[in-house]
């Protein structure tokens, strides 16, 4: 696959389908395979990038100290090295919706529409203590130390009835860099994403997991509630959507998203998405 030089860092990325532009942001401890369940289900509705962010996959694993914001400014900057957009629709995971909505509140004119799957767009304090210990640990003792604990809440047990898909990801997770793995940790609890929903202004769709442990439904449906124009829906999927629940996903996504593209949505008409 292709890699973007930004300057600071070189960015993994792939660009496939055709339509109205789509960039898909993956969650904490993932890569853009994250989505190749998803994707075949999104290219023939939309020209979709998917991409590694900095310390994942196979970007650039430089260990450095990186916001949220850090990485809205990255994804900014592949957008205009690939010629993608300008005007886009985004789609965020987890942590990976906390880009999308820094994102979208660097510039708002740019998104027509945002899709935020189990988001974490804040972090309560023992879920930061949580975040510090966790980093620590991989620090230390590499991600076989931590792989278990994690994957006990984003991926347990009672969806695991694909083994083969279930591994897939534990391999790509245990892939990770332990430095640049922990600096993401320190990011996602840095983060205060959350005080720019209420001036978000375009059409937001807001996902949860009914099985999701890290983000259960009614913290989520409060996420949507702060959003003025915000849809909320739960579906069959833990934390992990487009790994756990990728039709699910995009029967929820592939409509919203395209009755929004391209339109630039008025406050007013987006009181009505």
């Amino acid at each position: 696959m292709p890699h973007a030089s930004l300057g600071s860092c070189e960015l993994r990325y792939e660009i496939r389908g055709e339509g109205p532009d789509l960039v898909l942001i993956h969650e904490l401890g993932g890569a853009l395979e994250s989505f190749d369940g998803l994707l075949p289900l999104l290219t023939p509705h939309f020209r979709v990038l998917r991409y590694d962010q900095r310390g994942a996959g196979g970007s650039s694993r430089k260990p450095a100290a990186l916001s949220i914001e850090d990485h809205a400014a990255d994804l900014a900057r592949l957008v205009a090295a690939t010629g993608f957009g300008p005007r886009c629709l985004l789609a965020g995971v987890a942590a990976g919706a906390a880009i999308a909505v820094a994102y979208a509140a660097r510039d708002e004119a740019v998104v027509d529409a945002l899709a935020l799957c189990a988001p974490a767009l804040s972090v309560a304090p023992e879920r930061k203590a949580y975040l510090d210990r966790r980093a620590r640990l991989a620090r230390r003792e590499g991600m076989a130390a931590i792989v278990e604990a994690s994957l006990a809440r984003s991926y347990p047990e009672a969806l695991r009835t694909d083994g083969a898909a279930f591994e897939t990801y534990r391999e790509r997770f245990l892939a990770n860099d332990p430095e640049s793995y922990a600096m993401a940790n320190a990011a996602l609890a840095g983060t205060r994403v959350a005080e720019c929903l209420p001036f978000l202004t375009m059409p937001c769709l807001v996902l949860a997991g009914r099985h999701d442990l890290l983000r259960p439904p009614a913290e989520v449906e409060a996420t949507a509630r702060a959003i003025p124009h915000a849809l909320f829906t739960t579906i069959e999927s833990g934390h992990l959507m487009p790994v756990q629940a990728a039709q699910a996903m995009a029967a929820q996504i592939v409509p919203f998203l395209t009755r929004h593209a391209g339109s630039l949505k008025s406050i007013a008409e987006g009181a009505h998405a």
